[in-house]
């Protein structure tokens, strides 16, 4: 019976109790990696990965302050970029396009201020392409949740984390000599280089846009303070919608803008 059974375990001697009590801790101990938590105290990137399908409940519930990705100092300072690195490389480099444009290529004023705007209407497009369709994959890999979480969960998990909001300037490279190579084989030289100029110009702007939207105290302007308000929401309410951060032409457009 119930009452014999509970006797028996009040019955027991102390030094078998002892042994089961070490018994159950060490089970505890040993539960299997993707059921345990990571520390968020401890190096994360190379720990999520073991989350599996729990990662993506747990991501999405942000938490203050900056963690520590890597053990090695070499390889957590790489991993950080201040905010005004962006305009600092890429506003000088805009110009040099720009200027190659103009007297290398002779596009002229009128043209090449068009082609700029277009330039970057279509980073917003890009932008837009890699939030949604790269930076939210559902992938369910070890490997593919620790990237998800080096390149983009870490900034759902911690918003406010300064020091890694912004492109560091060796992958934004990468991308921008990606797309201005795509451009470069789709239209003349003139067109491509011309339009090159606004895409790097509509990237700065979303980069200093971005952590403004983070860590200013107010923006300027209805409409800016409208898309931080639909950013908060994306990153507090609703991961699902709101895949535009400089600009909700996107969103509206595919159907991914969300009801506030």
């Amino acid at each position: 019976s119930c009452r014999s059974m509970a006797r028996a375990a009040i019955q027991q001697p102390p030094e078998q109790q002892q042994q089961q009590q070490q018994l159950q801790k060490q089970q505890g101990q040993q539960q299997p990696a993707e059921l345990q938590v990571p520390d968020p105290h401890k190096p994360l990137v190379l720990a999520v990965g073991h989350m599996g399908p729990r990662y993506w409940a747990w991501v999405h519930k942000p938490l203050p302050g900056k963690p520590r990705f890597f053990q090695s100092t070499l390889l957590e300072n790489i991993t950080r970029c201040p905010w005004w690195v962006v305009p600092v490389v890429w506003l000088p480099l805009y110009a040099a396009v720009s200027c190659a444009a103009a007297w290398r290529h002779g596009v002229q004023a009128p043209q090449l201020m068009a082609l700029q705007l277009q330039g970057v209407v279509l980073w917003q497009a890009i932008e837009y392409a890699i939030h949604r369709f790269l930076f939210h994959a559902r992938v369910s890999s070890y490997w593919g949740i620790t990237m998800h979480f080096l390149f983009h969960g870490n900034h759902h998990k911690f918003p406010k984390d300064a020091d890694r909001l912004v492109f560091p300037p060796l992958p934004a490279a990468a991308i921008a000599t990606c797309i201005y190579g795509l451009l470069l084989v789709a239209l003349p030289p003139p067109t491509a280089t011309a339009l090159m100029s606004g895409v790097i110009l509509g990237y700065t702007a979303y980069d200093c846009l971005h952590y403004g939207m983070h860590h200013a105290t107010r923006l300027p302007g209805g409409v800016l303070q409208e898309l931080r308000t639909r950013h908060a929401h994306h990153h507090y309410s609703d991961s699902a919608h709101g895949y535009g951060i400089s600009s909700v032409l996107y969103d509206v457009l595919l159907g991914t803008r969300a009801a506030l």
